[in-house]
């Protein structure tokens, strides 16, 4: 058992815990890109940056890397507010985190499906935005990364991770990125904005 905060160790936040999630190839990274440029002078929303246990490349996001070994020694020491394991790899999110909750900041942040559950417990509620995308634009845009075989990028659409979405949201949002990317990012900016100024 990790010793990664719960809400009952940090009462008093008011800021907005938003978990972005979708399928493999579905642009996460991009849209969250994108709208951390639009925001960046926005000092209530915040960008979270993870720790992965893989290499950063320029085809993905920006994130801090750690070896295996590392990173459960910095879970171990509460490094994480929050961490999971997903397609061989491990994710964290700095427990700084807390203190910007409870600052009230808009805190965004790259999730597993899998990981709602414990988020919406540490957090004590979050807002879910899915970002999705056509079956045919997903293979292909994992199939672009060359990372992965077809086959793999075949099971990767396939998957299905049955996660009661909306029982577990305080507010959901399901944004199609099959298409222009600008359209969906200013969608995006739009519902964080209106996150930011809720009481």
């Amino acid at each position: 058992m990790s010793p990664e905060a719960s809400p009952e160790e940090a009462p008093g936040r008011k800021g907005v815990f938003v978990a972005v999630v979708g399928p493999s190839g579905a642009g996460k990274d991009t849209v969250l890109k994108a709208a951390a440029g639009m925001l960046q002078a926005e000092a209530g929303v915040h960008f979270v940056r993870r720790v992965i246990t893989r290499e950063a490349d320029a085809a993905c996001e920006d994130h801090a890397t750690l070896s295996p070994d590392d990173f459960i020694a910095a879970r171990e020491s509460g490094a994480f507010c929050l961490s999971w394991g997903a397609h061989g790899l491990f994710y964290g999110l700095p427990a700084s985190i807390g203190d910007r909750l409870a600052d009230g900041q808009t805190v965004v942040a790259n999730l597993s499906r899998t990981a709602l559950a414990d988020a919406a417990r540490r957090f004590g509620g979050i807002a879910v935005v899915e970002i999705a995308a056509r079956p045919e634009i997903l293979a292909a845009r994992i199939a672009g990364r060359g990372r992965e075989g077809a086959d793999a990028a075949s099971a990767r659409v396939a998957r299905r991770v049955e996660v009661d979405v909306l029982h577990l949201a305080d507010t959901y949002l399901r944004l199609d990125n099959s298409g222009a990317l600008q359209p969906t990012v200013d969608a995006f900016v739009t519902h964080l904005l209106s996150l930011s100024l809720k009481p």
